[in-house]
């Protein structure tokens, strides 16, 4: 009977170690948590830009608004996968330019970048989407901080 019972005794052993191992994989898949107030700083034709965002999250969807320097407010929808974060605003204006950002986050931080897309031109003579990618930084903003005071040309400031 013990014979017989070695080998069960033997796979359970050897199989608790896969089951920890399987555990910490699946918490390491788990999206970082950014909600919250974040300041953005890009760089665009006319120098250093700033916007804040506020993310609300649920679960790995993405939902909040991005306020940019010169007092407009947009919706913004995205994801994040484990520290992977990516989000698109479209900011109306003249014309409509929608952000697609991407980069990831490191606890307080996150870095990527962004690429301006549309403009409204399109074959006739406008500016179209597509003016190449634009690296940002943000950073989670501690409760009372203030929101950006600049006033800058849309085009310009996104670098399109």
């Amino acid at each position: 009977m013990i014979k017989r019972m070695y080998p069960l005794v033997l796979i359970c052993f050897l199989s608790i170690p896969l089951l920890f191992a399987q555990e910490s994989q699946s918490n390491n898949s788990q999206p970082s948590n950014i909600s919250g107030a974040w300041q953005i700083s890009w760089e665009g034709r006319g120098g250093s830009r700033q916007a804040t965002i506020q993310f609300q999250q649920d679960g790995s969807k993405l939902s909040g608004t991005f306020q940019d320097s010169a007092g407009g407010s947009s919706q913004l929808t995205g994801n994040i996968a484990g520290n992977n974060v990516s989000f698109s605003v479209q900011i109306q204006g003249g014309r409509t330019i929608t952000l697609a950002f991407t980069g990831t986050v490191n606890g307080d931080k996150m870095s990527g970048t962004f690429q301006p897309q549309g403009g409204g031109g399109g074959g006739r003579g406008g500016r179209g989407g597509g003016q190449g990618n634009h690296s940002w930084t943000g950073v989670r903003q501690q409760s009372g901080q203030s929101e950006p005071q600049q006033d800058q040309d849309e085009d310009d400031e996104y670098g399109v």
